[in-house]
């Protein structure tokens, strides 16, 4: 089940922010050593967590997080604009138009889809098309590293390639533009196996 939040909703929503906050502290921190910040050595958590913020959860049948993405307007600060940027210094948006994905967390999530991909991963993405289907969005960009790019191309992803950029930590990453589209959210379907539920995304509705 996908849940959508926003950045001012964390005090009435506390555990499950939390819950999203120590995922990315294991997976960016622990797992792949990037660095990041922490809050409390117990959660990642940057100046890009603001209250105007969107969150797409992934929830189990129990209720507990299994995934979690970060989106944000390209309209306001965003990573592309500034971390990535020296990264990426030909990519660039400003437009409410145009959405920025990040923070892509799954984990704990033993339930796999006909792709061979995390059931989270794939309700993740299928929320991320509808919530820019539903609130007028063209595009979502996204830097990502070659695994990601695979995890995309499985789950019906097809997208632009911007632009590509080796580091010595991270290997190789790219910048990548989706359209937003009814054919997008078709072939995300068909290629996650997920059943047609209502396309209707609100911070109480799953996707």
């Amino acid at each position: 089940m996908i849940r959508q939040l926003q950045g001012f909703e964390r005090a009435d929503n506390k555990s499950l922010f939390d819950q999203m906050f120590n995922h990315r502290k294991l997976v960016f921190h622990d797992q792949k050593g990037w660095d990041v910040r922490l809050v409390d050595e117990e959660y990642e958590i940057d100046e890009y967590d603001r209250d105007d913020t969107v969150y797409l959860v992934s929830l189990n049948e129990h209720g507990a997080l299994t995934g979690s993405i970060r989106l944000l307007g390209t309209h306001g600060p965003h990573m592309l604009n500034g971390p990535f940027r020296s990264m990426f210094p030909d990519v660039q948006f400003a437009t409410p138009l145009i959405w920025e994905a990040t923070r892509f967390v799954t984990l704990g999530d033993k339930s796999v889809q006909p792709n061979q991909v995390s059931r989270s991963a794939c309700e993740i993405l299928l929320g991320m098309c509808r919530f820019g289907l539903n609130n007028g969005v063209d595009q979502i960009t996204a830097v990502y590293d070659a695994g990601m790019a695979r995890l995309y191309r499985r789950c019906g992803l097809t997208h632009i390639e911007l632009g590509r950029h080796r580091t010595p930590e991270h290997g190789t990453v790219f910048v990548g533009l989706w359209e937003i589209s009814r054919e997008l959210e078709a072939s995300i379907l068909a290629a996650t196996g997920l059943e047609r539920a209502p396309s209707r995304l609100d911070e109480r509705e799953a996707a």
